[in-house]
């Protein structure tokens, strides 16, 4: 066993900082040196985050809202003055205009106007509402997303799956993470062009009678690092083969870009 692998089964227990100085030291130094380990690092630390979210809410006593209260009120006030209240200032003054010549016209374009104003409430309400289910929408996804990583990584066993660059990108390099017979695996890769506007790296599974099945897609910025959570229709170990190629953005129902990656399986 190597060094780097070594070190990536404790890179779990470093970004979660449960890990003695001597071995932190020891991740540290190798770290700047190791750019698939580097990559891991970066993936952990969003689920570190977002762990303590990840307990359940506790529900609080029944009488525990009344004691916070009676914690909080204080024991006396000085009597002021009531000032006098908007609601009271609107009936003066409804009263004054009721007595004025104008006052049906007057009411009748209060009515309306009260109305377009209610219509244009009633909208705002409605665009947030559905943008505030979106944001929580796309925060549930991530955080599952994000436990799926945890979960490969942690309960995945055995070495990963490395994956080699071809003569088109002959300079990256790529790991499998994940048991054989699991359906979700993780794959980081390191090393290969940036994605290109309009364009992604697709993940092909290639099965003994040479059939792809798409395994999902993913983006390389311009440190070269990329990773992709991939759900397979059926175990790892049923596949023969892995590839990557460059495909139009949204991906492709078979391989049409040039192969970037690939390995037996």
């Amino acid at each position: 066993m190597s060094i780097c692998d070594e070190l990536e089964e404790l890179i779990p227990a470093y970004v979660l900082d449960a890990v003695d100085e001597s071995t932190r030291a020891l991740v540290e130094k190798h770290l700047p040196h190791c750019p698939i380990c580097t990559e891991l690092v970066a993936a952990y630390r969003p689920v570190a985050d977002l762990l303590p979210y990840a307990a359940p809410i506790a529900e609080p006593s029944a009488d525990l809202k009344y004691r916070v209260l009676a914690a909080t009120m204080p024991k006396s006030q000085p009597k002021r003055a009531p000032m006098p209240s908007f609601v009271n200032q609107l009936s003066v003054s409804f009263s004054a205009l009721f007595h004025s010549p104008a006052f049906a016209m007057v009411a009748v374009i209060l009515v309306i106007a009260l109305g377009v104003w209610n219509v244009s409430l009633q909208n705002q309400l409605t665009q947030q509402s559905a943008a505030q289910a979106a944001l929580n929408k796309q925060f549930l996804s991530e955080i599952t997303r994000q436990r799926d990583v945890m979960s490969v990584m942690a309960y995945g066993a055995g070495q990963p799956r490395q994956i080699n660059g071809t003569e088109v990108a002959a300079r990256s390099t790529g790991r499998l993470y994940g048991k054989s017979d699991q359906t979700t695996l993780l794959f980081v890769v390191h090393g290969l062009p940036k994605s290109q506007a309009g364009k992604v790296y697709q993940i092909w599974l290639i099965d003994a009678s040479g059939d792809r099945t798409s395994g999902g897609t993913f983006i390389v910025e311009d440190d070269g690092y990329g990773w992709a959570l991939i759900k397979s229709p059926k175990p790892i170990n049923e596949y023969q083969g892995i590839g990557v190629t460059e495909e139009p953005a949204g991906g492709s129902p078979k391989p049409t870009g040039p192969r970037m990656m690939g390995t037996s399986l």
